[in-house]
């Protein structure tokens, strides 16, 4: 029996590493989109910084530091620039250029051939970066400005598109001049989450600001509601079922209390177009997105998930068949051959999920008990149940969704145990006679609770590998046991 769990454990512990490298290459998926969603960032912190919005600027530019620190791109090109802007921004929006150039020299430290974004480019900003380059001895070796023309750029995903100065609103039909600033996005990268926001003048008044978007293929719109990210700032994502064509078309539309609206960033006749390439495989549309307003509610309600495992735990007190007999001294054992794990739930957010979890778990390799001319059998199952709360970690894009979670119900856990070799001269006891070991299981429980974690990596758009580790508290009868399960979930 031994042999038969440790290779069942040895099995299942492999495929929830296999679970873990799947989600090693979905990490690098998602720097993909943690350095485009900078990038976009980088670009409305530019366009805000033109419009004269410091303040929204200087925020923007704070998230996406932020956001590439989480990410683990503290050394990227992209976090360079980033730190340039914030120094632009720190310089010629709030005049204090001490603290801009520390920004400076943080972009040089990581890229020590970066140069000032050009479009943004003045006599002040360039002396402050020269004195940056220098160490901040105040003094540079050639003309700051030829220095700046002159130099290199940033790579092309570091560096954001030059924004018109003054804002958009001269390119733009009168219609779209109410005052939403937002730089168009041109390219992204196919199968991904497109972040779209846009910054809104104070005197603008509107009930609601709408991001319409229409994938490849598609005829109609659909619709998400943009919440506000900052002061005077709103955003909302085009999701990756929308992006796996060729292209997606999009505008923004701020609406008054009766839908009219009152204005926009592009039409429905003249959308802004995104072209896409790169990526993963285009990603089925679904049909039924025509009501997707981003309310808060989650894309998909539903959750469906079963999985296979097996634990171990801390054994402690007297068999459940030889009652008679304590396991001396009390240690690990394993909790029996393995167990199926059903799961079914509702997100309650995009990032909450309430569910109930069952646990079955199989027993093989026991011995029973002959005694006074009657068989007892020892235990071939144990059953628990637990109500679970289970959230999610991170901004929940991408393909790899970390997870946390909290349990609680009743049951019982069971440890296979050997009590050990004994002579048996009569047909009575373990088995019928002769040397025999005694395999017998321990009960924990009734009451169970505990904490668990694990990973969900997307295969589709509602079918996703999972892996749990769960470890559960016994009460009275004391265990502390830990399941390691893998299986496969649906979420619709």
């Amino acid at each position: 029996m031994t042999t038969w769990a440790s290779a069942f454990s040895l099995r299942v512990l492999v495929a929830f590493f296999v679970v873990l490298s799947l989600s090693v290459k979905a990490m690098a998926d998602d720097n993909d989109d943690a350095v485009a969603k900078i990038t976009q960032m980088n670009k409305d912190a530019v366009t805000a910084y033109q419009a004269k919005k410091f303040d929204d600027a200087k925020k923007i530019l704070k998230q996406a530091l932020d956001l590439a620190d989480s990410a683990g791109l503290q050394q990227h090109p992209i976090t360079a620039r980033t730190h340039i802007h914030m120094g632009i921004v720190i310089i010629g929006g709030f005049n204090q250029r001490e603290l801009g150039i520390k920004q400076f020299k943080k972009a040089l430290e990581i890229e020590s051939t970066i140069n000032l974004t050009k479009s943004l480019v003045t006599p002040e900003l360039s002396d402050a970066f020269a004195e940056a380059k220098s160490g901040g001895s105040g003094a540079a070796s050639a003309p700051p400005a030829a220095a700046t023309e002159s130099a290199p750029e940033a790579p092309p995903e570091a560096a954001p598109e030059p924004a018109p100065a003054p804002p958009a609103a001269e390119a733009e039909p009168a219609a779209e001049s109410g005052g939403l600033v937002h730089d168009p996005i041109t390219s992204a990268r196919r199968g991904s989450a497109i972040s779209i926001t846009v910054g809104v003048p104070g005197d603008l008044k509107f009930d609601k600001m709408v991001l319409a978007y229409r994938p490849d293929g598609a005829s109609e719109f659909l619709g998400r509601q943009m919440k506000e990210v900052a002061e005077g700032r709103y955003g909302a994502e085009i999701p990756p079922t929308a992006t796996g064509g060729g292209s997606v078309a999009y505008y923004v539309e701020a609406d008054d209390s009766d839908g009219n609206a009152v204005a926009t960033k592009g039409t429905i006749d003249k959308p802004l177009v995104i072209s896409l390439g790169g990526g993963s495989a285009p990603v089925a549309h679904k049909p039924d997105d025509s009501n997707d307003d981003d309310d808060g509610t989650p894309d998909h309600q539903y959750f469906v998930g079963l999985m296979l495992g097996t634990g171990f735990g801390w054994a402690t007190g007297p068999g459940d068949t030889n009652h008679d007999v304590s396991i001396s001294p009390a240690g690990m054992a394993l909790a029996g051959l393995g167990q199926i794990a059903p799961e079914f739930g509702y997100w309650w957010s995009s990032s909450l999920l309430l569910s109930i979890q069952l646990r079955y778990q199989y027993i093989t390799g026991t011995t029973d008990v002959f005694s006074g001319g009657k068989d007892y059998h020892t235990a071939h199952y144990a059953f628990a149940a637990f109500a679970k709360a289970t959230w999610k970690l991170g901004d929940g894009e991408g393909k790899l969704h970390p997870f946390f979670s909290l349990a609680a119900g009743g049951g019982q856990i069971r440890h296979v145990v050997t009590f050990g070799t004994k002579l048996i001269p009569e047909p009575t006891g373990c088995g019928t006679g002769g040397m025999q070991n005694c395999v017998d299981t321990i009960a924990a429980g009734p009451f169970l609770v505990g904490p668990g974690g694990g990973v969900l990596y997307d295969l589709t758009d509602i079918l996703s590998l999972i892996g749990q580790l769960n470890t559960q508290l016994g009460l009275p009868n004391f265990t502390f046991n830990v399941d390691v399960n893998v299986g496969v979930a649906m979420q619709f």
